[in-house]
C-alpha cells in the first residue's frame, strides 16, 4: 500500500484549492494572473477584507487592497471570513481527518471519533489586524483544555473536543448538527471536483488499487455557523510533542486508518506490551472519550448529583469501574463487528489466521460475491438476459465488469473495517429512495458505485451512511 495518491496535489496545493469555484471556499485570486478580477471584486465588495497567503510557506497577513503586492508571483489573496463564531471570545479552526481510498469509483471517509480544534491564543475583540494571535492559528495555539467553557466537559467529563464544542454551541441556542452536515458536503464537493485530476495522474501507473491518502481539512465557521473550507494538509502533523493530550487523538486516527485501508485490521496487545504500557495500547483503541455520552445532561443536571437521573450513572464522575470496563469492551466490539449484527448477548468470533488457508479463500471469508450482490429483484427479472436495459443491470453478476467487481469487493472490506471513520462519498442515502439529481451529475463508474451502495442500503440500513 502506498500512502499517497498521485494527483492529490490539486487538493492540497493552497492556490489550486483556494481558487476552486465553491460556495464553501472564500473567494480567492492568483496574483498577478487575476489582478484585474481581484480589483473588480474588491471594488464591488468595499467591506471585504483580504488575507495575503503564500503557497510555499505558512505566512498569512490581513491587508487592505492598497497594501497588497499585486505583482507577486508567489502569493494569492483570499477574502477573509469576518464575524467568526467565537468560543469564550476566541476564534478557532477545525481540523477534520479525511481518507481517500479509491477514485473512479470515488470513496472518501472522515474520522468521526473526534476532530482537532485549535483556538487563537488572544481574544478576537477588540480586533486588531496587527495582532496575528487574534485571528491566525499558529503552532502555539490555545488547546481545548485551556478554553474555560470547554475545560470541564473535556477534562473532567472526558468528552471529545467535538462533543465539548457541540455542548457549548447548543448552550448558545444553535444546532451544531447543521454545521457538521455542511462540513461533510464541503469536503465531499472538493473530491468530486478534483477527482478527474487524480484519475488522469493514475494513468501513469499500472493499477490504482494500492493507494490511499489521509489529509487534514482545515475549516472555520462564522457567527451563523456557516462553514468555510480553508485548506487541505497533505501528511498532517501527528506529533504530540507540543501538546501531549493530543496523543490519543493521533493514535486513534492512525489505528482506525490502518484498519480501514487493510494495513492492520486488529491489534495484538501482547506484542504492544513489550513496546509500551498495555493501558496505553488499549486506550488507543477505546478510551474514555469513546464511551462518553449524554453530554448535555452530564454538563448540567448530573454535574453535582449522580442519582438525579438514570443517565447520570453514565457520566464520568458517576460511572462505576465494572460498567466502565464493560463499555470499553462494547466499544471495541462495535469497531470490529464487521458484517455481524448484535443480537443479545453479542456473538463472539475467533480471528482465523491466513496461515490456515489459501490467500483466495481468506479473502472470500471477508468479502465474496454474495457480499456485493444487490438489486436481486431486477437481476432476477428484467436484467436476466439484457445488461443494457437499466443502469442497475450493470451490477448483476453476469454483467459486472472485472474492474468494478474488484473495486466493490474492496469497498465491502472498507465497510467492515471502517471503525470510527464515516463515509463521505458516496454520500448518505435513504432506503428505497434514489436521489436522481446528484446521481446524474456523476461519471459512469461513480454512477454504478452509487447504485451499488443504494442497493446495499436497501438491504441493510447500516450501509446507508
Amino acid at each position: 500500500m502506498v500512502n499517497h495518491f498521485p494527483g492529490t496535489g490539486f487538493i492540497t496545493n493552497k492556490v489550486d484549492l483556494a481558487t476552486s469555484n465553491s460556495k464553501y471556499i472564500p473567494k480567492a485570486f492568483k496574483l498577478p494572473a487575476n489582478k484585474k478580477e481581484f480589483l473588480q471584486y474588491a471594488s464591488k465588495n468595499k467591506d471585504a477584507l483580504f488575507l495575503e497567503k503564500h503557497n510555499q510557506h505558512r505566512g498569512v497577513f490581513l491587508k487592505n487592497v492598497s497594501e497588497i503586492d499585486l505583482s507577486s508571483g508567489e502569493s494569492f489573496v483570499q477574502e477573509y471570513v469576518q464575524k467568526p463564531f467565537l468560543v469564550d471570545g476566541h476564534k478557532f479552526d477545525i481540523g477534520v481527518y479525511v481518507v481517500l481510498t479509491s477514485v473512479n469509483p470515488l470513496r472518501v471517509y472522515y474520522y468521526k471519533g473526534d476532530v482537532l480544534f485549535r483556538y487563537c491564543p488572544a481574544k478576537y475583540y477588540p480586533f486588531d489586524p496587527k495582532v496575528l494571535d487574534k485571528y491566525v492559528v499558529g503552532d502555539d495555539y490555545l488547546p481545548t483544555w485551556e478554553v474555560p467553557s470547554l475545560a470541564h466537559p473535556y477534562t473532567a467529563l472526558g468528552f471529545t473536543m467535538k462533543e465539548a464544542f457541540d455542548t457549548y454551541v447548543r448552550s448558545k441556542g444553535k444546532d451544531p448538527a447543521v454545521m457538521w452536515a455542511e462540513v461533510e458536503r464541503a469536503i465531499s464537493e472538493v473530491f468530486l471536483n478534483k477527482e478527474h485530476h487524480i484519475i488522469e495522474a493514475l494513468k501513469n501507473y499500472p493499477s490504482g488499487d494500492n493507494f490511499f491518502e489521509m489529509m487534514r481539512f482545515d475549516l472555520v465557521v462564522d457567527e451563523d455557523l456557516k462553514v468555510y473550507l480553508l485548506e487541505a494538509n497533505m501528511s498532517p502533523n501527528l506529533s504530540s510533542a507540543h501538546y501531549p493530550p493530543n496523543q490519543l487523538l493521533y493514535e486513534q486516527v492512525l489505528y482506525n486508518l490502518f484498519s480501514l485501508v487493510g494495513v492492520a485490521s486488529y491489534m495484538n496487545g501482547r506484542e504492544n506490551t513489550d513496546l509500551r504500557g498495555q493501558s496505553q495500547a488499549e486506550n488507543m483503541v477505546s478510551a474514555q472519550k469513546n464511551i462518553a455520552v449524554w453530554s448535555d445532561e452530564c454538563s448540567t443536571k448530573c454535574r453535582d448529583r449522580c442519582e438525579i437521573s438514570p443517565v447520570c450513572g453514565l457520566c464520568r464522575p458517576c460511572l462505576g469501574a465494572k460498567l466502565r470496563k464493560s463499555l470499553f469492551k462494547a466499544h471495541k466490539e462495535f469497531l470490529h463487528k464487521g458484517d455481524f449484527k448484535r443480537l443479545f448477548p453479542p456473538e463472539m468470533v475467533t480471528f482465523l489466521s491466513r496461515t490456515f488457508m489459501e490467500q483466495s479463500q481468506a479473502e472470500n471469508m471477508v468479502s465474496a460475491q454474495k457480499n456485493i450482490a444487490v438489486w436481486s429483484d431486477e437481476c432476477s427479472t428484467k436484467c436476466r438476459d439484457r445488461c443494457e436495459i437499466s443502469p442497475v443491470c450493470g451490477l448483476c453478476r453476469p454483467c459486472l465488469g472485472a474492474k468494478l467487481r474488484k473495486s466493490l469487493l474492496k469497498a465491502h472490506k472498507e465497510f467492515l473495517h471502517k471503525g470510527d471513520f464515516k463515509r463521505l462519498f458516496p454520500p448518505e442515502m435513504v432506503q428505497k429512495q434514489l436521489t436522481t439529481e446528484q446521481f446524474k451529475s456523476l461519471n459512469k463508474m461513480n454512477q454504478q458505485q452509487y447504485l451499488w451502495y443504494q442497493g446495499k442500503c436497501n438491504i441493510d440500513i447500516t450501509w446507508c451512511k
